[in-house]
């Protein structure tokens, strides 16, 4: 199947809405003091003279390398400040924009972060599934394994009514690089989203619906169909061929 069809396939995945959250986990270690004074005394002998603290040169962020490493989305920010927000903290996602949603949503798929995928989704989706495990095992089975992603490129950003009642309208063009031919494709989709209601995310905005067209400068998707029949009828040419040459022969 080409390239650009399977995209149009599992950009189209979504999920119902759950909650997310992160953990933060940590440790702590006791020190036991020596058992006898003597090993005190030992040690004062020797002359052991204390080895000098390393200077950590790491993230103090709390996250780690995902606070320096660029955002997939192609913002030229570091992920912890740009989409890593919205998917750990259902505060900044709540009130991020549509269009922020939408390159968050991108930067999921790149980083398999299934729960905002299915977090980001809006319930009367009409790819809605109440089997919401099930959902997301069919996401990460049909994530974007063979591809890098590193550009959303936001095209235009519109807003339509007030209130609960607001429409968001994103166009974007995602591209993306194959792993092993390093192929580069990309497709442009327009994408609706809706508030779900302030005990849904937040009143977050939802993926509801997208419009997949052609990205500038891309072929035109093959239409599936036409190109299995092209194939059988060329088949079937090739075999009335041999039929004829076999009657001329005899």
């Amino acid at each position: 199947m080409p390239i650009i069809n399977r995209l149009l396939l599992l950009f189209t995945l979504a999920a119902p809405c759950v909650s997310f959250t992160l953990q933060r986990r940590s440790s702590c270690s006791s020190v036991q003091p020596p058992s006898s004074p003597s090993l005190l005394q030992l040690d004062a002998k020797k002359g052991t003279k204390p080895k000098p603290k390393s200077k950590n040169k790491g993230s103090t962020s709390g996250f780690g390398g995902a606070a320096v490493v660029p955002c997939p989305c192609g913002s030229g920010l570091g992920y912890m400040k740009c989409c890593g927000r919205l998917h750990t903290d259902p505060a900044a996602f709540a009130g991020a924009t549509a269009e922020e949603v939408v390159r968050a949503r991108y930067s999921a798929y790149s980083r398999r972060v299934v729960d905002f995928i299915v977090g980001s989704t809006h319930p009367l989706n009409k790819n809605f599934i109440r089997d919401i495990e099930a959902w997301k095992e069919t996401i990460r089975m049909n994530c974007y394994d063979n591809f890098e992603l590193n550009s959303c490129e936001i095209v235009s950003e519109t807003y339509e009514g007030e209130g609960e009642k607001q429409i968001a309208n994103v166009k974007f063009i995602a591209k993306m690089t194959q792993v092993d031919s390093r192929e580069k494709t990309a497709f442009q989709e327009t994408s609706t989203f809706e508030r779900g209601g302030k005990n849904i995310m937040g009143g977050a905005w939802l993926y509801k619906e997208g419009v997949i067209e052609t990205a500038p400068g891309m072929p035109e998707p093959k239409n599936l169909d036409e190109e299995l029949k092209a194939q059988e009828e060329g088949a079937a040419d090739g075999s009335q061929e041999g039929e004829d040459v076999g009657i001329k022969a005899e």
